[in-house]
């Protein structure tokens, strides 16, 4: 990265930075934020015009409140789970890659599927990524990173299975196409 192309990346990181501290406005409304150099060539931004400021529009970024969640009635520590007891999970899906997704040549056979699942993963309870019915990896998260992937299709699924290995919740299956060169070819 040369130095204009890093200086410009820091003014606008700069800009962001005002803007998602200093700046409060209504939902979906828009700012004007104006920018002048100082005498080595740094940003300084303004909320008010001055000679020789260039002005940018800024819209609001959306965002999500965050999660609040009620405290104990009481004091007393809350109970351990029973063996006997489950978490009822109400859904899993996978996030990327979306189905019919194609890996083209070149990116060796690398992919990342990614999933979402509510409520969070119980204590003792894990991920399981199946491709074609095969268990292919698991763990707490739902996030595999996965490397050298045959060509060929793959059917991706994620499931939530207990300590027994019973499966509780599945995700929808989704479909990838790997397109590796051939070792014949070499």
């Amino acid at each position: 990265m040369g130095f204009h192309q890093r200086k410009t990346t820091l003014s606008a990181f700069a800009l962001a930075t005002v803007l998602a501290i200093g700046v409060s406005v209504p939902a979906s409304a828009e700012t004007r934020v104006y920018v002048t150099r100082d005498a080595d060539g740094n940003p300084i931004f303004s909320d008010r015009q001055s000679t020789g400021a260039e002005a940018h529009v800024v819209k609001e970024l959306p965002s999500m409140p965050a999660f609040r969640r009620d405290a104990p009635a009481t004091d007393a520590p809350a109970p351990e789970k029973s063996a006997e007891q489950t978490t009822a999970y109400t859904s899993l899906s996978i996030v990327t890659p979306s189905n019919g997704t194609q890996l083209e040549r070149g990116f060796n056979g690398e992919l990342e599927v990614s999933g979402v699942l509510t409520p969070a993963l119980s204590k003792g309870d894990r991920v399981v990524l199946k491709d074609r019915g095969q268990e292919i990896a698991q763990g707490q998260q739902t996030y595999f990173s996965l490397k050298d992937l045959d060509r060929g299709e793959h059917r991706f699924r994620l499931e939530v299975q207990n300590a027994a290995g019973e499966t509780l919740l599945s995700s929808q299956t989704v479909t990838v196409f790997v397109q590796r060169s051939s070792s014949l070819a070499r």
